[in-house]
Parts: C-alpha cells; sequence; structure tokens
C-alpha cells in the first residue's frame, strides 16, 4: 500500500478519535458547533476512505533487470499538422514519458528502441511496470498521450481531459449494428494515432544521431519495437504495416483495425498480406472468445498460432483492464470496468513482463543471442 494510503488512514484514526472526545466530553459548549465538527469530520473520514479503497496505490510489480533507471515527461509539438479535436490553429502537441536506463555501464546506441502506444481510455502511464521492467534490461521505453484521446494529459501547462465526442463515438459505435459507422471512426481513429507514433519515432531517432544528446544518445536506431493496448494495440499494429524498420509488435488485447479494408454487408475486407516484423498477442477473458467470433477480430484468428515469428497467449482470469497498471493502481475499478477477474492482477503483471521482455530480446536483440 502506498504512503498516502497510510497517511490517509492515519488522518481518519485522528478525526474519528477527535470526534470521539467531541461526544463525550462535549466541546466546545455549543451544541451547533459541535454537530458541525462531526458531520466535516465524518465527510473527510468518508472521502478519505473512498481514497484509499478505490485508489490504494500498490506498490509496482518488481523489475528483474540489473539497470537502474530514470524517466522523464517531455512535449513534443508535431508542427506539420494542425490539431483536429481544437478549432484554434494550433499544431499537433505530445505529452510523452521516456524510461532510460542509467549508469555508466550504458553504451551509446546500445538499447533497443520501444514506443507504446494506450488504451482508447487510458493514458501514457497505463503501463508502467511494464516500462519499468524493459528498463531495467536497458531499453529506452517512451509512451504517448494521444493527446485528447488520453483520459488526462498537460500540455503547455495545462490539463486536458478527453474529448467528448471521442468519448461520445467510442461509447455508442457498434460493428454490428452500423458497420459503415464503425469503419468511418476506425479509420479517423487510427490515422491520428499512427500519425502520432510515426512523429514521435522519427523524432527519436533524429535525435539519437546527435552526438552526446542524453539519454537519446542511447537508442539504436536499427533496432526498433512496438507495444499498445486495447486500441494502441491497434494502432502499433498499423504503423508495422507502415514502416520498414519496425522489428517486433506486442499488441495487448488488440483488433487489427488497420487491416479493415472496407466491409461488404455485415464483414469488413481485409489486408491479409504477412508482417514483415514479428507479432505477439496477449489475450484476456475479455478479448480471447472474439477471436473469429466477432467481426472486428477476424484478422485476429490468423495470427491465432505460435510459430515462426508469430506469437499468442491467453491469460485465463484475467480481464481487458487487468493487463494494464490500472489492475494495481485502483483493483476495484479495473473490476468495475473489466467486468471482474479472478487471477491476481500482480501475477497477470509479472506474465505480461515475463513475455515482452523474452520477445524483444529475441527479435531486437539478434546479434547478442
Amino acid at each position: 500500500m502506498a504512503t498516502r494510503s497510510f497517511m490517509f488512514i492515519g488522518i481518519i484514526a485522528v478525526l474519528i478519535f477527535m470526534i470521539s472526545l467531541v461526544t463525550v466530553f462535549k466541546v466546545p459548549e455549543t451544541e451547533w458547533l459541535r454537530k458541525l465538527f462531526k458531520c466535516i469530520g465524518i465527510v473527510i473520514c468518508t472521502i478519505l476512505m473512498l481514497m484509499v479503497i478505490l485508489y490504494p496505490g500498490l506498490s509496482s510489480v518488481k523489475t528483474t533487470g540489473s539497470f537502474a533507471y530514470g524517466s522523464v515527461i517531455l512535449q513534443l509539438d508535431d508542427k506539420s499538422r494542425f490539431e483536429t479535436y481544437a478549432n484554434n490553429g494550433d499544431c499537433r502537441k505530445l505529452s510523452v514519458i521516456v524510461y532510460y536506463p542509467t549508469g555508466k555501464y550504458v553504451g551509446e546506441n546500445s538499447c533497443p528502441f520501444v514506443l507504446f502506444s494506450h488504451g482508447g481510455i487510458s493514458m501514457k502511464t497505463s503501463n508502467v511496470s511494464l516500462f519499468e521492467e524493459l528498463a531495467s534490461h536497458g531499453y529506452i521505453v517512451v509512451s504517448i498521450d494521444h493527446t485528447y484521446q488520453a483520459l488526462s494529459t498537460t500540455i503547455d501547462g495545462k490539463k486536458i481531459g478527453i474529448d467528448s465526442g471521442y468519448m461520445k463515438e467510442l461509447n455508442t459505435e457498434d460493428s454490428h449494428k452500423d458497420i459503415a459507422g464503425s469503419y468511418k471512426n476506425y479509420q479517423k481513429w487510427m490515422e491520428l494515432r499512427t500519425d502520432d507514433i510515426n512523429f514521435v519515432i522519427d523524432r527519436f531517432i533524429s535525435e539519437a544521431e546527435k552526438p552526446d544528446n542524453g539519454f537519446y544518445s542511447l537508442i539504436d536506431p536499427q533496432k526498433i519495437g512496438l507495444a499498445g493496448h486495447s486500441l494502441g494495440g491497434s494502432a502499433v499494429l498499423g504503423v508495422a504495416r507502415q514502416r520498414k524498420d519496425i522489428s517486433a509488435v506486442i499488441a495487448l488485447e488488440a483488433p487489427y483495425m488497420c487491416d479493415i479494408t472496407g466491409y461488404a454487408g455485415d464483414e469488413f475486407t481485409w489486408n491479409t498480406a504477412p508482417y514483415r516484423c514479428a507479432i505477439m498477442n496477449i489475450y484476456s477473458d475479455t478479448g480471447y472468445p472474439l477471436v473469429g467470433n466477432d467481426n472486428k477480430y477476424v484478422q485476429n484468428a490468423n495470427y491465432l498460432y505460435n510459430k515462426k515469428n508469430v506469437e499468442y497467449y491467453y491469460i485465463q482470469g484475467s480481464n481487458h483492464f487487468s493487463l494494464t497498471d490500472l489492475v494495481r493502481t485502483s483493483p476495484m475499478f479495473c473490476s468495475l470496468l473489466g467486468g471482474g477477474y479472478s487471477r491476481p492482477g500482480y501475477e497477470t503483471l509479472q506474465f505480461i513482463n515475463e513475455k515482452s521482455l523474452d520477445f524483444f530480446d529475441k527479435y531486437l536483440r539478434l546479434e547478442e543471442k
């Protein structure tokens, strides 16, 4: 449990003690003041207890690598694009968090580069456990807040929440009732996210070419991997179609939205050409039953095997959101949003860390094997 939670519990104990003293000794003497104090104390205790229950702040998954690591949040402005979610004529601006290994034993241009894209209603810190694990093994990991599609982000010092129109699209989209509308949404969402991802990759590769450029200089531009959860997984799969420099992609419960080329009747049409890079899909109890049975997941069935450069795993007892750190930051919300789960959240996160590290090591560190 986080220090914050212990502090809240301590405050609650003090307030309960003070309320008891007020009740027993009837101080202050004025009755309405005593009632007011009690009411305020009870309200504060209730709020703090809810915070402890909803956000216990459980500790991170222990890393297994030998490297110490640091992190930094950066803002990147893409001056080649206008912000489509705001009619202010401003360019597209993104907040990213970078995890990188530290220490004198980290050589320049020695670290594989992994970019992560969050889910539909999440943000760049959705899978910190994975980022820390990879950084502890000598990876540079960059996770993007897709502005206006992120639950919350900070741009130019101002908080920006998720766009209401985008939220409405997510909540009302139904490919079984309106396949044309769904296809239009998928195209729009994927274009924005793949453009974001390509911009960030290109920026980091460009910075890596400059001498003595901090953590950028650690990046090996010949070793690029991608990962993403849900909508973010769909986007990184799409970028793997677009670029030749991607060696490996991990999709945490994501349909292959960028492979949809159109629709005919009630079914989507697909680009079924083989991927140039290695692919690993991970599913929970939420998504696995949809593979091959839902019109958005038809392509997933084509990659439901373990051979050559394609792998998949099904984590029984998990749900869609327990594939992210929500399972440790707020187990209750994870259960409410994902429909419950029986496998301990830490086991799920440890499994994802282990398989992801093995996968990226296999394809991003070939010459080291």
